[in-house]
This record gives C-alpha cells, structure tokens and sequence, in this order.
C-alpha cells in the first residue's frame, strides 16, 4: 500500500524540523565566531559556521540571523510534534480498525502529551500500544530509544535555553569561564545531534508501526 499522507506530511516536518536545527546551530556557531573575529582579526577556528553566518548576514541585519534562526526553529519544532501527534492518531484508528488489542483510549494520543508530569511517560506508553496492537510478530520498532531521544532532546532544549540567560549581558555567568566557546560549542552540538536522532527515530517507529499495519508496503 502507499504511504498515508499523515505519514508523508510527518516525514517531511521531520526532516525541516532537522534541517533547521541545524542552521541554528551553524548560525550560532557562526556568530560567536564573527564576534572573536571583530575583536582578533582574523581568528576564527570554525571557518564554515563562519562563512554560513557571513553569507546570510549579508541578507539580514547582523544582529538579527541568530534570532531569525530561533523564531524559524519554534515552528518547525511545532509542526513536527503536530504532524507526529496527527500520523500516530491516525495509526491508532488504523490498529482499532484492524482488530488489534488497544489499551489506551484515543483521547490520550494527543491529550497525553499535555498533561503536566504524567506526559514524561503517557506518550511513550501510547505508542509503545500501537506498537504491540499493530502487529506482535513484526519487526519491533525502537520505542524506548525513541522515548529517551525525545526527553534528551527537550532537556538539552531547555538547557541551552537556561545557558543563555545565564551568559547574557547582566547573567551570573556573563564572562565567566562557562561563557565560552569550550561551553557553548558542545552543548549547542549535543542539542542539534539529539534533535537529528530524534528525528531519525521518530521516522523508523513510524515506518515500522506502519509495515505491520501493511501501510508502508513490503518490509525491506
């Protein structure tokens, strides 16, 4: 069978959600690069975050690119839990259509994930009982790793956030030893990573929920 739009819309939100973290990043990589720069003349070490921040300095005010970056990356993480959320409520009708054993009721796959505290397990649970209801005897999809990806990605989300408050002009840690690149550079690496793994398993759970619901077509 073909892929279900639901699926497709999923994918593709995926993918720009990564993509765009991925600028974000470069961009922020780039900018502080610009900033030792201004001040050395000329000593940059990351020379393409560099080159990507110059270029699209060029079509924006300077001070702006890295804020750009941050507005265009709240959408894109929007869309992508919105077309995620969409694809699994349609899964679930496909599994109760097909006779399988569900446990959870289809309110809890979208309310699930905004319920305070219990939404650190109700949405992994929810999926974890599509998974088992689809199809026990094929291939398993990786819904722990996939859980854990998403935590870890919130996490480093919300600490890259409190980083930079802290490191803003008048923050406790504003040209402190923390308020370098030795400190920037990892944590905003490790975010973007995580958001790229995420991304990758959020598609392969998909795509495995949705071979045993036959709606991918032949395993491969």
């Amino acid at each position: 069978m073909r892929r279900s739009v639901a699926a497709r819309l999923m994918v593709a939100a995926l993918i720009l959600w990564a993509v765009l973290d991925v600028l974000r990043t470069v961009l922020a990589v780039g900018h502080y690069e610009n900033r030792i720069e201004v001040v050395t003349h000329g000593n940059v070490d990351v020379l393409p975050a560099w080159l990507a921040y110059v270029i699209v300095s060029e079509l924006m005010p300077r001070d702006a690119v890295t804020v750009a970056a941050d507005r265009l990356w709240i959408p894109g993480a929007l869309v992508a839990a919105a077309a995620f959320i969409a694809w699994l409520h349609q899964a679930r009708r496909t599994t109760g259509r097909l006779g399988g054993a569900l446990t959870w009721a289809p309110g809890w796959v979208v309310g699930g994930w905004f319920v305070p505290v219990a939404n650190l397990v109700i949405p992994y649970l929810v999926v974890r009982d599509v998974r088992r209801a689809s199809d026990p005897a094929a291939r398993l999809a990786p819904v722990g790793r996939w859980w854990m990806s998403v935590l870890g990605t919130v996490f480093l989300y919300l600490l890259s956030r409190l980083y930079a408050v802290v490191t803003s002009h008048g923050g406790r840690l504003h040209e402190t030893a923390l308020d370098t690149r030795t400190a920037a550079y990892p944590l905003w690496t490790a975010g973007t990573v995580m958001v790229v793994v995420t991304a990758v398993l959020s598609i392969r759970v998909a795509r495995r929920i949705s071979e045993a619901q036959d709606g991918f077509g032949p395993q491969t």
